[in-house]
């Protein structure tokens, strides 16, 4: 079991940041000042079974090396 929090961080001069972490970690990019797009990214998250990114090969090229 996965625990997340949604983590609010206001520093001194009064700005407000929101942000995702999970089991303790942050998740990258899940920073913003607004609210609501912070708790969109995390019913993503929730949704997508807890995979916060997707990696996908679109092309591959191998080059043989040259041997001196």
């Amino acid at each position: 079991m996965s625990r997340f929090e949604i983590v609010k961080e206001t520093s001194f001069t009064g700005t407000t940041l929101y942000y995702i972490e999970k089991d303790g970690s942050y998740i990258m990019n899940s920073a913003s000042t607004d609210l609501t797009k912070v708790e969109d990214y995390l019913h993503n998250i929730i949704k997508n079974k807890e995979q916060e990114k997707f990696k996908e090969t679109i092309k591959t090229i191998e080059i043989e090396n040259e041997t001196d």
